[in-house]
């Protein structure tokens, strides 16, 4: 995409037949020396002008060249000459990142050039023989060398630094407005060094159960707070199984968590549920969400490109596979961003599919400066909490990341390239195999005859005959992509990136235009997390050295950005509320020192996420009662000390997938291929492994606050609207598990009415019913004779095929085109399931407390 200035200039301006005096040239050439003198022309009117015009004319003699003013070559001879010495050679003792500025001299900016240090001005432009830092570098003098200890630089590089001198020292290196407005940024809490805190003493020493407990407590104290009491079991068991699964927890586990008088009994109940494989599918799409999964394309060339992503499945059952084996996080990132690059990947293939974490993006109808620009959001939003793609057209606006850094990394993705297959990751053979193989090399056969005949039709300007044959290579596409998807002898394969044979720098984009090239930068890390001395990356394209600099113990945003996501999700809100931005425009955290206390324990354990799980629900914070308190509500209305417990709402994997345990009829079979969730009769397999179509979401998923899958989402938005309500009534999904619930062999056990609105409460609610509860469900089920409300029923809502053809006709509308199965006759709903499905309509059922 080509990125135009917002204000072109008019053609009246550009062929315009009257000249501009020679005056005004003069004054226009003045304010590019001096933009400040335009604003003093408004205040003093039009009066003053021929003074402010003699004022900046004089100027000129002594303005130094600004960044604007200098010629390509200038700024090319800068960069390639003049500072990889600087950087190289003197930034270690003159910039201003070195432990010591010696000699009060800083050579990383223009201005620190020109001022010089102790002893004067570092070089005085156009003149090398009167220019100290020229005499340094000649070792001339015995009491003036750079660099010292006799590390002379050599000839070629002491002649660059004269030629410079005696150009006139063009420096490109000029704040922006950007840069300035960054002066009191560099202290940003995200980027300053990691250390342990101390663990604070409180009053209360009895409340603490884990050290989190303390930083928490501490904050509280400090507003005369208290924490609220403990939630009783159930509540307890119920909040850690849907926040380590995403289902409820059986009656069975309730009751013995309830029965488990020990002290370490929820002990034991978070570490039974840390090692369950559903563990993985529910932690395994909150990355997803960060990862912007899906299993199309977007944005497609039209009668060009199949939209689906066949293997896109792949990289998502490796997240969960990840997940469950407690994969360190560090290793997590390093193979999402190079696993092609490590030996272990040799001899577990299936670590290929990591990759997938770059390309299951959209693929903005193959612009590559658009997917590669996508590829740099979801690795610097996902592990830095930063986002560098602000940089892509002019220096980030907030935090310290300039337009160079973000090209620097532009430079490692342009370098890479999709292979035309994908790998295959497991071995294959048998009789299902061979058809599917058969099957796929006829259809291969007919691409390369497509691609035979499209060449001749192009060659012979055949318009007609290259339409036709787009549409035939867009139909063989789908057709390999459904093969893929639907044969069962299909093998899974990864959808990885491989470095181009010679890589290559990238320059910046002027203003984000492609063809508008500045000066090339650099393959490295970016300078806010990494100081100034960035090696180069100089391994194939950079991708290995990127996630080594990402997870290296010296960069301090990772393990804080991540241990911000786990509490997000386990409180509903994170110390810092933007998990995909802690940059300078997000909010201070809640708690500093207890992120940086849980991130050094994230490094120190190995970068365990299990661990940290188990270190954060032990905790006292975590078993806090939802109780509300309205004195501390005004003191902190929005619960950031965490005085009480979240109520928090369900999202929509968790939500269906519960509904599917309660009505057991939930399809526990893990990994594969994706299926679709939307048509009848529907699967009941988790959400997880539902298809995502990024170009058209499924309206249901919409409406509870899916994550849009075009970008990276670290967290949903949530909004309350009646579609949510609508589909807990409507849909024959949630119908249907209601009419499964009063068939179970445990609800006809139940000898009275009462015993079996006890049973649907533990089973839905994970509770008992209280006295109200059984009394108004007796009245309920008891208040008409079932077949009264049947027949009423029936008069009211009729599926008579005649019926809907009249009505249809009166509105003067046609048949709908349905598939056959889209309208169902169904039955009425009887007494007790209508019932039942009232409850699975209690926000009970829907909420976490």
């Amino acid at each position: 995409m080509k990125f135009k200035s917002q204000n072109p200039k008019p053609k009246s301006q550009e062929n315009s037949k009257f000249q501009t005096p020679i005056w005004i040239q003069a004054a226009q050439l003045s304010f590019r020396a001096w933009d400040f003198i335009g604003i003093w022309v408004l205040g003093f009117g039009i009066s003053n002008l021929g003074i402010l015009l003699g004022f900046g004319i004089c100027g000129l003699g002594f303005c130094s060249t600004s960044a604007a003013d200098l010629t390509p070559a200038e700024t090319q001879f800068f960069e390639n000459k003049i500072r990889p010495i600087f950087s190289d050679k003197c930034y270690k003792c003159h910039g201003t990142q070195a432990e010591k500025v010696r000699g009060s001299l800083l050579l990383d900016s223009k201005e620190g050039v020109l001022k010089g240090g102790e002893t004067g001005p570092a070089i005085v432009p156009g003149d090398p023989d009167k220019s100290l830092l020229i005499k340094a570098v000649r070792y001339t003098d015995p009491d003036l060398q750079m660099p010292p200890k006799g590390n002379k630089l050599a000839d070629e590089q002491i002649s660059d630094l004269v030629a410079w001198v005696k150009m006139g020292a063009p420096d490109p290196r000029v704040a922006t407005a950007a840069q300035l407005a960054w002066k009191d940024t560099k202290t940003h809490w995200a980027w300053q060094k990691l250390t342990k805190p101390s663990v604070p003493e409180v009053k209360d020493a009895s409340w603490p159960k884990t050290p989190v407990d303390n930083f928490i407590l501490a904050k509280l104290e400090e507003k005369d707070l208290k924490p609220n009491p403990p939630a009783d079991k159930r509540t307890l068991i119920r909040r850690a199984t849907f926040d380590l699964l995403g289902l409820p927890p059986t009656t069975p586990e309730v009751e013995d968590f309830v029965k488990d008088e020990s002290p370490d009994a929820f002990a034991k109940v978070v570490d039974r549920l840390l090692e369950s494989p559903h563990y993985g599918e529910r932690w395994g799409r909150h990355w997803l969400d960060v990862a912007r999964y899906s299993d199309t394309k977007g944005m497609v060339r039209r009668n060009r490109e199949d939209p689906d992503y066949p293997f896109a499945w792949t990289y998502r059952d490796y997240v969960i596979r990840s997940f469950n084996e407690d994969k360190p996080y560090n290793i997590f990132i390093i193979e999402q961003l190079a696993a092609d690059k490590l030996p272990a990947t040799a001899k577990n293939p299936t670590n290929l599919c990591a990759l997938g974490f770059l390309t299951v993006g959209d693929r903005f109808m193959q612009m590559k400066n658009d997917i590669i620009n996508d590829r740099i959001d979801v690795v610097t939003k996902g592990f830095l909490g930063l986002t560098v793609s602000c940089a892509r057209c002019h220096d980030h606006k907030f935090d310290p990341i300039p337009t160079k850094d973000y090209y620097s990394l532009h430079g490692i993705f342009a370098n890479c390239v999709e292979p035309s297959v994908e790998p295959v990751i497991c071995k294959v053979g048998g009789p299902i195999y061979a058809d599917y193989y058969k099957q796929r090399m006829d259809l291969e056969k007919e691409k390369e005859s497509i691609e035979t005949q499209f060449k001749e039709a192009r060659r012979n300007k055949n318009r007609e005959a290259v339409k036709r044959l787009q549409r035939e290579e867009r139909q063989n596409q789908t057709k390999i992509a459904k093969l893929e998807l639907t044969h069962p002898g299909a093998p899974p394969r990864a959808m990885i990136v491989e470095d181009v044979l010679k890589p290559k720098d990238s320059p910046v984009f002027i203003r984000g235009e492609a063809e508008n090239k500045g000066p090339i930068v650099p393959r490295r890390f970016l300078e806010v997390l990494n100081g100034p001395y960035r090696p180069a990356f100089t391994n194939g394209s950079g991708r290995l050295e990127l996630a080594h600099a990402i997870v290296n113990k010296s960069n301090p945003i990772t393990p804080r950005v991540m241990v911000n996501r786990i509490w997000l999700h386990h409180f509903g809100e994170g110390f810092v509320s933007t998990p995909d931005d802690l940059g300078t425009m997000s909010e201070a955290p809640s708690h500093p020192e207890l992120v940086d206390y849980l991130a050094s324990r994230f490094v120190e354990e190995g970068w365990s996420i299990k661990k940290m799980h188990r270190l954060t629900m032990l905790s006292s914070v975590y078993q806090e009662s939802t109780a509300n308190n309205p004195r501390y509500a005004q003191v902190d209305p929005n619960n950031r000390l965490l005085w009480r417990a979240n109520i928090r709402r369900l999202e929509f994997e968790a939500l269906r997938d519960s509904l599917l345990a309660i009505g057991g009829a939930l399809d526990t079979t893990m990994y594969g291929k994706p299926v679709d969730l939307t048509k009848e009769p529907y699967s009941t397999r988790r959400t997880v492994y539902g298809f995502i179509d990024r170009s058209d979401v499924a309206d249901v998923m919409v409406n509870f606050d899916f994550a849009n899958p075009d970008m990276p989402s670290g967290r949903r938005h949530e909004t309350t609207v009646p579609q949510q309500a609508l589909f807990l009534m409507n849909s024959p999904l949630v119908v249907e598990q209601a009419k499964k619930l009063v068939t179970l062999a445990d609800f006809n056990k139940c000898e009275s009415d009462e015993t079996k609105i006890e049973f649907l409460y533990e089973r839905v609610c994970q509770r008992p019913a209280r006295p109200e509860e059984v009394r108004l469900g007796i009245e309920f089920v008891t208040e008409k004779p079932e077949t009264e409300k049947v027949a009423a029923a029936v008069e009211q809502v009729s599926n008579d095929s005649e019926m809907r053809k009249k009505l249809r006709e009166k509105q003067g509308k046609k048949r709908p085109s349905r598939a056959p199965n889209d309208f169902r006759k169904r039955e009425p709903l009887k007494i007790w399931e209508e019932y039942t499905h009232a409850l699975l309509q209690a926000n009970e059922a829907s909420f976490v407390n």
